[in-house]
């Protein structure tokens, strides 16, 4: 889905998350927002892995300037995700911002550890987001 503003080049995001109401809220914020983006989404562990891999139907899918990822999915989590793009070092220059419902401080080491650049937890409404969107906007400026 291609979210089009006035500003800047198209920030490139790859959201995986596989709660629907939060797929259609963070949608929503990145609409809203001052910013141009395309955002393409993956409901879980394995298929953000195959489009990030450019595997069968992804062969074709434009190279994220951001990822934005859920911990807590089926199949395979967020922390064995940032396991998997650690291992490849051209995944591992993507920015990768986690955005979790968990408020765990072991849970924030961890994604730390692995080499996320950021830690969120998930807002309850749209203004929630905007700030999350403006940082995720600072983190893709500053990579």
């Amino acid at each position: 889905m291609i979210i089009e503003k006035k500003k800047n080049k198209i920030i490139q995001v790859f959201m995986v998350e596989d709660n629907p109401d939060d797929i259609e809220l963070t949608l929503e914020a990145f609409k809203e927002s001052n910013r141009e983006f395309n955002v393409n989404v993956a409901q879980d562990g394995i298929e953000a892995m195959k489009y990030l891999r450019m595997e069968g139907e992804f062969t074709q899918r434009p190279y994220p300037d951001l990822i934005l990822l859920d911990l807590n999915m089926p199949r395979m989590n967020g922390f064995e995700v940032l396991e998997e793009i650690n291992k490849d070092h051209k995944l591992k220059e993507i920015p990768v911002a986690v955005l979790s419902i968990s408020q765990s401080e072991n849970d924030k080491s961890k994604v730390k550890n692995l080499n996320a650049r950021a830690y969120f937890v998930k807002p309850t409404g749209l203004d929630g987001l905007f700030n999350v969107i403006q940082e995720l906007v600072s983190i893709v400026e500053n990579k």
